[in-house]
């Protein structure tokens, strides 16, 4: 069944409306207009939505801002994407992967806020369910290059009741969470 998507033109400065029909790999664009509007959609909640969504793809690294436009906005394949990138066709699936699960996680507190959406946390991490999760975070952030893990380590046993046992845990929570 054909999934119906909003999006905008990413290759253009102003804001296009392009309704999309997807089916498989392919993209079908159905109209394109400058006006466009929908009895379901209200154009200031679409507006709101295209610029937070514009702001996390500011946020992503170069290569994954490129793959999700060429992707999703311009309907690209892997291997087209694969050789305008200079990256092998195998190495692009982890490629999306990686920049969808980046672009959910800069919008994920826009989702929660905008559509007031009450969510416990899905991940085993030990970190992200702990109720003083900000805290901890403020705790890792401030961590210096040159210094190790231990300290950390050792104030979420004593002070949070977290036992983490490899640095691994607290480098994946850092860059994933």
């Amino acid at each position: 069944m054909p999934a119906v998507r909003l999006s905008f033109c990413a290759d253009e400065r102003r804001v296009l409306f392009v309704e999309k029909v997807t089916y498989q790999n392919w993209i079908v664009d159905i109209a394109c207009s400058n006006g466009y509007s929908s009895d379901t959609t209200d154009s200031e909640t679409v507006r709101e939505i295209i610029s937070e969504v514009r702001r996390a793809l500011d946020r992503l690294s170069p290569v994954e801002r490129e793959f999700i436009e060429r992707y999703y906005f311009k309907g690209e394949s892997y291997p087209e994407i694969a050789e305008n990138l200079g990256r092998r066709r195998d190495r692009i699936k982890g490629l999306h992967i990686r920049a969808v699960g980046r672009l959910k996680k800069e919008l994920a507190g826009f989702v929660r806020r905008r559509f007031n959406i009450k969510s416990k946390p899905t991940a085993d991490c030990p970190i992200c369910n702990s109720p003083d999760r900000d805290e901890i975070d403020v705790l890792i952030d401030g961590k210096k290059e040159e210094e190790t893990w231990r300290e950390i380590i050792q104030i979420l046993k004593s002070k949070y009741n977290i036992i983490i046992k490899t640095p691994q845990i607290l480098i994946g929570h850092q860059k994933y969470h």
